[in-house]
């Protein structure tokens, strides 16, 4: 039995990190059936009963120990963890993990990560020392690369791959008109536009974004097209939805429950065009080859968006959002819509591909524990 351990920030209730985990637990149970799953989550009962695996308490330092040192192979889980614009003390967090895996002398892979930023000496010198010892890194972004190699990581065995999202399995597109259903949504055969807005209070303008969104779907709406705003982060994007649908003259739809990410997915694939700010409800239109906008707050956005060939329809780190031009480039995908999805199914195959590499990686990496393991009981 090979014995993994994830880590990354699960059980906070942000759907790009749970459909990340979703991925990563479906895609590892299909290389092999002699792989037990653990990972630390902040909810780890909720962990258990959603994925059915093995979870601890990320928070309890006995647990986690424990856990390292029972595991054969770590795995820094996808996302951005390694970074300290959040907070040094998240940085410091996984890089710790990372280093006790080693210590115990565990095989660890960074799985489909993001890097960066990661500022101050003391940090970079931490992250350039810790991630040179470890086995293999997968990287979700070319940018992402290129942050680690100006922290003076000179470890070898880099690949850019793509996020592990783009390996989510949906649910059913009856089943995501249900949920729709049950949230009030009326269906009146009008075409839809999905909206994934996030609260970033680093925005160069404030809060001016939200309205300027709001006018933008305001227009969208004049148009004929049905507005339904779809959380990704549980409950705070619910707030900031309802703030945007307030400022709003046409009605619109929130979805207010909980959802799964293949929940998610679902929904997604059941409009007809995307805007978001959220990277993984970009990532789920391109799964589900659903023509998209992006707003963008964070390079992370900016790289997909460019890798996809969709537009972005402004970026908040710099200007005023233009709600004009959003709806012009909405409207533009409504009036050439073969063509945005002829480009976005050419793209997100290939970033799919991509994706798969991660896994290949992977087993390459439980194929070498594995043969050890033999040779100590020989």
């Amino acid at each position: 039995m090979i014995k993994l351990l994830i880590a990354g920030y699960h059980g906070f209730g942000n759907c790009g990190d749970e459909a990340i985990l979703k991925a990563m637990t479906t895609n590892i149970r299909c290389l092999a059936g002699d792989i037990d799953i653990t990972a630390l989550s902040h909810k780890p009962e909720f962990t258990k009963t959603e994925y059915g695996i093995k979870s601890v308490q990320r928070f309890n330092v006995f647990q986690v120990v424990s856990a390292i040192k029972n595991s054969d192979i770590m795995l820094s889980g996808g996302g951005t963890l390694l970074q300290n614009g959040t907070s040094t003390r998240s940085l410091i967090y996984y890089l710790s993990i990372i280093k006790l895996a080693k210590l115990f002398g565990k095989r660890v892979m960074l799985y489909a990560n993001g890097i960066g930023p990661v500022t101050g000496k003391f940090n970079q010198s931490l992250v350039r020392t810790v991630i040179n010892t470890v086995d293999v890194i997968t990287l979700r972004e070319k940018l992402s690369e290129a942050d680690l190699r100006s922290l003076g990581v000179s470890n070898p065995n880099v690949t850019v791959t793509a996020d592990a999202a783009f390996k989510l399995q949906s649910i059913t597109d009856e089943r995501a008109e249900e949920l729709l259903r049950a949230e009030g949504f009326e269906e009146r055969g009008r075409k839809r536009v999905g909206i994934s807005v996030r609260a970033w209070s680093k925005a160069k303008f404030g809060e001016d974004y939200i309205s300027k969104l709001a006018k933008a779907c305001d227009n969208i709406a004049d148009t004929g097209k049905e507005i339904i705003f779809i959380p990704m982060q549980f409950p705070g994007d619910i707030a900031i939805s309802k703030k945007v649908s307030s400022m709003m003259k046409n009605k619109s739809y929130i979805l207010t429950s909980r959802y799964t990410p293949a929940e998610i997915l679902g929904i997604v694939g059941r409009v007809d065009a995307m805007v978001s700010m959220r990277l993984h409800t970009l990532i789920f239109a391109a799964v589900k080859n659903i023509p998209m906008v992006g707003i963008i707050y964070d390079p992370k956005i900016e790289y997909y968006l460019k890798e996809l060939d969709m537009p972005e329809g402004g970026d908040v780190r710099k200007e005023k959002l233009d709600s004009d031009k959003i709806t012009s480039i909405t409207m533009d995908i409504f009036e050439n819509m073969n063509r945005y999805k002829g480009v976005l199914k050419s793209k997100a195959d290939m970033m799919t591909s991509k994706a798969d590499e991660n896994d290949i990686l992977l087993a390459q990496l439980i194929d070498t524990i594995r043969k050890e393991k033999e040779r100590k009981r020989k």
